[in-house]
C-alpha cells in the first residue's frame, strides 16, 4: 500500500469518526484505535527493510547482536507509546498520556541500562 492510500484511508477514518462522535462517541474511539492499529502495521511493513539494515549497522557496530536487539525493541516500545499516548489524549485524558510518555521513557532506559553498563566499563578500560 503507498503512502496515499494510507493518507487517504486515514482522512476518511477521521471524517467518519467526527461523524460518529456526535452520535456514538464509544465507536468513534473505536474505530480512531483500529485505524491508528491500521497505520502502524503498514508502517511496520514498509519499514522491514530499514529495521534489517540497522540490524546490519549494530551488529556490525557492537561485538555481540544485543545492540541491534535493543534497537529494535528501543523502536518499537517508542511507537506502541506512541500510539497508546495519542488514544488517550483523543479521549481527553491527557494526564494519563505524560504518565504513559514517561512510562515508555523508563522501560527504554531499562532496556538499554545493560549497553549503557557495557559502554562503561570499556571506558573504564580504556582509562585505567
Amino acid at each position: 500500500m503507498q503512502l496515499h492510500s494510507v493518507i487517504g484511508f486515514s482522512l476518511c477514518a477521521a471524517a467518519l469518526s467526527l461523524l460518529l462522535r456526535q452520535y456514538r462517541p464509544e465507536y468513534s474511539l473505536l474505530l480512531s484505535i483500529a485505524c491508528g492499529i491500521g497505520v502502524l502495521f503498514w508502517l511496520f511493513e514498509e519499514l522491514l527493510p530499514i529495521l534489517s539494515k540497522i540490524q546490519d549497522f549494530a551488529a556490525l557496530a557492537l561485538s555481540e547482536q544485543r545492540g541491534g536487539e535493543i534497537l529494535l525493541k528501543s523502536l518499537g516500545i517508542c511507537f506502541v507509546t506512541q500510539l497508546a499516548c495519542d488514544t488517550c489524549r483523543d479521549i481527553g485524558e491527557n494526564a494519563i498520556a505524560a504518565r504513559l510518555e514517561t512510562a515508555g521513557k523508563a522501560a527504554m532506559l531499562l532496556l538499554a541500562l545493560p549497553m549503557f553498563t557495557e559502554l562503561l566499563e570499556r571506558a573504564i578500560e580504556l582509562i585505567g
